[in-house]
């Protein structure tokens, strides 16, 4: 069992000083040199996908693709790109928005059986503006499918609920664990009650670090009990451009997002020497 690391390509879009963003093969060659095993990009058309995936592979490095399916059928175009690139797992955006639970289970139904068409694993992200928005609408179609298998942003759900951890939240925390026994994967990010991505270093966001250091403690532990001896945990770092990220009065970034990627990469990799040793 392993921990694969990847960097969002979408994190890297304005990553220099002056808001410019690098070409896509020497983004690649800085990801491969800081020592990430990949990246997370989207994967839903191929005359996208394929400069990116020989990009990769000239480099050994493996991807996470994304898709935004808004019904069942939506979602064959990605699996047919996956069963020829063969990523380290597809992750499903559901670009649909109901409080229906019977419709939700009929479209989460409909994609599990596209998904054994393939055998590269698809799992489904906690993401605000999504089928799974809510954490609470999310539990109960757990309840409905017991097997689904998620990928974990909880960042959504730490700012979506307003989640205070800076005061105690033992039952938000027990929902989010829930979560996390259902999670095959994660994105990194740290959120406060107010924001979905807040800047690593500052002193008074330490509790939110620690914070969501915990979590992960909790995510990747539970993996490892789940998981057989061959299996690999794929971890996102994704710290996104704006809006995402906090910026000032001259429009640019307040905090170094690539030395936050830095700096979540090396949580992560701590994290899992401390649960896997």
């Amino acid at each position: 069992m392993s921990l694969v690391i990847l960097q969002s390509m979408w994190a890297m879009e304005n990553i220099l000083p002056n808001s410019e963003t690098l070409p896509m093969p020497d983004a690649i060659e800085r990801i491969k040199a800081h020592g990430f095993h990949g990246v997370t990009d989207h994967m839903m058309q191929r005359q996208q996908v394929l400069p990116l995936i020989r990009e990769l592979k000239a480099h050994g490095l493996t991807m996470e693709g994304q898709c935004f399916p808004t019904s069942v059928d939506a979602l064959q175009p990605t699996l047919e790109l996956a069963a020829e690139f063969r990523p380290h797992h597809v992750t499903i955006q559901p670009n649909v928005r109901t409080h229906d639970l019977k419709q939700a289970v009929a479209l989460l139904e409909g994609w599990q059986r596209l998904v054994e068409q393939i055998d590269v694993p698809v799992y489904i992200e906690t993401h605000r503006y999504r089928l799974t928005n809510d954490l609470l609408f999310t539990l109960e179609i757990l309840k409905e499918l017991p097997n689904l298998q998620l990928l974990g942003d909880l960042s959504h759900y730490v700012v979506g609920h307003e989640i205070h951890f800076d005061e105690g939240a033992d039952e938000e925390i027990k929902q989010l664990q829930h979560i996390m026994r259902h999670c095959h994967a994660y994105h990194g990010r740290v959120a406060s009650r107010e924001q979905v991505q807040i800047p690593l270093g500052f002193p008074q966001h330490q509790v939110w670090v620690e914070a969501f250091r915990a979590l992960s403690r909790c995510g990747f532990q539970n993996w490892l009990e789940r998981a057989n001896e061959n299996d690999t945990l794929s971890f996102t770092c994704e710290l996104g451009t704006r809006p995402y990220a906090i910026t000032g009065a001259d429009g640019h970034d307040i905090n170094d997002r690539w030395q936050d990627s830095l700096r979540l990469k090396q949580m992560a990799e701590e994290i899992w020497q401390e649960v896997s040793s």
